[in-house]
């Protein structure tokens, strides 16, 4: 990939790892009863009817609570219906940023957040959160999947991976054709996580603002543009306040990894933790998908068919430089993130060759 080959030899080598501690707590799965209001411990019986409570803290429409409806069926399915679980999606059990604590609380069994929230508490997830260009989600979320199964990283001691997927990468949408650095500079545009630096280098005016709030801020001319995956163009109706997106592939808009406390993982049958084991990889290549096919391909085409949605070119030379610029932002991760139990070097340098083996299969 020629973005990674560019950022690759800026990693210092031989950075110092050391490990880090992870804590979480107690808590208890609820369990199916016997009738008589009281519920029976996880792992007394093969063949006790259980229910996991799973959180999630956007809409049921989003892409990801898609996701878990799917879990959901599928592992009913494929137990028999003795797991059965209850969706709580929209932050109506947790929110944003709480739910991996939750889940060790055991305020919900099953708990699907964003790393990308915290970059402190997940430095290695974050690495596919780089612009190194990633093709779609399909290539990002096999990489990031990868990258966890292989390092087993700190960050989620505690907990047993239950999938893990991650959204297109981000890119520029605002109410003017952008085509180049002198276009964008002062511009007002929303973002968040990687793409706050990445937007101060290019010259732009970042500003912090809720998603929900991005319509009302480009309505007062707040904000010229905002930098995000593709679906808000029709999920939160955008495609109504900006007719350009500028075609530069930031890092992934998001990443979300789906948990469950590894003890109470553990006290369940053998059979249902097969079962949940093999839904894995299946659930990863759903989301990503589902998220690239249909969520992302259907907003471009109703965006396109409905408001004239353009897609911008980047002026000559204008792609090389913006990967020049932004290739400091992972020098500067690989710094912000040593002393984590994991060599960063080695980390990145993987993350790219697993990049460019996935584009090749999966990459548009």
């Amino acid at each position: 990939m020629k973005r990674s080959t560019l950022v690759r030899g800026r990693l210092v080598a031989g950075l110092a790892a050391v490990a880090m501690l992870a804590a979480c707590g107690d808590g208890a799965i609820a369990s199916g009863g016997d009738g008589d209001g009281e519920s029976e411990s996880v792992g007394d019986e093969d063949t006790a009817e259980i229910s996991l409570r799973y959180a999630f803290f956007a809409p049921a429409a989003s892409f990801p609570a898609v996701q878990m409806e799917e879990w959901a069926e599928r592992l009913n399915e494929r137990t028999d219906g003795q797991i059965s679980v209850e969706l709580f999606p929209g932050g109506t059990l947790l929110g944003a940023g709480d739910i991996y604590d939750g889940v060790s609380g055991g305020i919900a069994d099953v708990g699907l957040d964003s790393p990308a929230y915290d970059v402190g508490r997940f430095p290695l997830s974050s690495v596919v959160s780089l612009p190194v260009g990633f093709a779609n989600a399909k290539v990002a979320s096999r990489t990031l999947l990868d990258l966890l199964d292989e390092f087993e990283p700190q960050e989620f001691a505690g907990y047993e991976i239950i999938t893990a997927f991650t959204t297109e990468p981000a890119r520029l949408q605002s109410d003017r054709p952008v085509s180049s650095r002198d276009d964008l500079a002062g511009l007002e545009v929303r973002g968040s996580g990687a793409g706050v630096p990445a937007l101060q280098a290019l010259g732009a005016s970042p500003v912090g603002m809720p998603m929900p709030e991005v319509a009302e801020g480009l309505q007062t001319g707040v904000i010229n543009g905002y930098v995000s995956s593709r679906e808000v163009l029709q999920d939160f109706g955008l495609a109504e306040q900006v007719g350009y997106v500028s075609d530069y592939a930031f890092g992934v808009s998001n990443t979300f990894v789906a948990v469950m406390d590894e003890d109470k993982f553990a006290a369940l049958p053998d059979d249902v933790k097969a079962e949940i084991q093999g839904l894995r990889q299946e659930m990863m290549e759903f989301a990503s998908g589902y998220h690239d096919d249909e969520n992302v391909g259907g907003a471009l085409e109703w965006a396109e068919a409905e408001h004239d949605l353009e897609v911008v070119q980047l002026d000559e030379g204008e792609e090389e430089a913006w990967d020049e610029i932004l290739s400091e932002l992972i020098t500067a991760w690989a710094d912000d993130v040593e002393g984590n139990g994991f060599d960063p070097q080695e980390v990145f340098n993987r993350m790219t060759e697993l990049q460019e083996q996935y584009t090749a299969e999966f990459g548009d």
